[in-house]
C-alpha cells in the first residue's frame, strides 16, 4: 500500500459521496479528467480504497435519491396550498430548481467532509509513523 496525495484522497472521498467527476472536477476546481486520472492513481496505488470507496458511493448515491424524493414530496405539498390561492402563485417552488440548490448544498457538504477527513487521517497517519519511529 502506497500513500496517497492529499488530491488523491480528495478526489476518492468525494467519490465516495457520490459525485461525479464533472462535480468533482468543478468542486475541486480542476478539469474532470483530471479527477479521473487521480483516482485512476488510487486504483494503481491501493485496490481496497477503491472497493471501500464504491461500496461506499452506492449507499450515499440511494441516500441521497431518498433524501431528494422526500424534498420533491414537500414542494409538492407546498406548491398545492399555494396554488389554492390565486394571489400566491408568486410563491411556487419549482421543483427543478429546488432539486439543483439540493445538489449544489450535498457537493458543498461533501466538500467540506472530504477535507476534514483529510485533515484526520493525516494526523492518525502521522501519529503511527510517529510511533514506529519512537518504539
Amino acid at each position: 500500500m502506497k500513500a496517497i496525495s492529499k488530491r488523491e484522497y480528495q478526489v476518492l472521498a468525494l467519490y465516495s459521496r457520490g459525485l461525479t467527476f464533472k462535480e468533482i472536477g468543478n468542486a475541486l476546481n480542476i478539469a474532470h479528467r483530471t479527477a479521473i486520472n487521480y483516482y485512476m492513481r488510487v486504483k494503481v496505488k491501493d485496490q481496497s480504497r477503491i472497493v471501500r470507496a464504491k461500496r461506499s458511493r452506492a449507499y450515499n448515491k440511494s441516500e441521497f435519491s431518498k433524501m431528494l424524493a422526500e424534498v420533491i414530496k414537500e414542494v409538492k405539498a407546498h406548491n398545492k396550498v399555494m396554488m389554492q390561492y390565486t394571489f400566491m402563485n408568486k410563491y411556487i417552488i419549482s421543483i427543478k430548481d429546488k432539486c439543483m440548490s439540493e445538489r449544489i448544498n450535498y457537493i458543498n457538504e461533501s466538500l467540506l467532509f472530504a477535507y476534514k477527513s483529510f485533515n484526520r487521517w493525516k494526523v492518525n497517519l502521522t501519529k503511527k509513523r510517529n510511533a514506529k519511529v519512537n518504539s
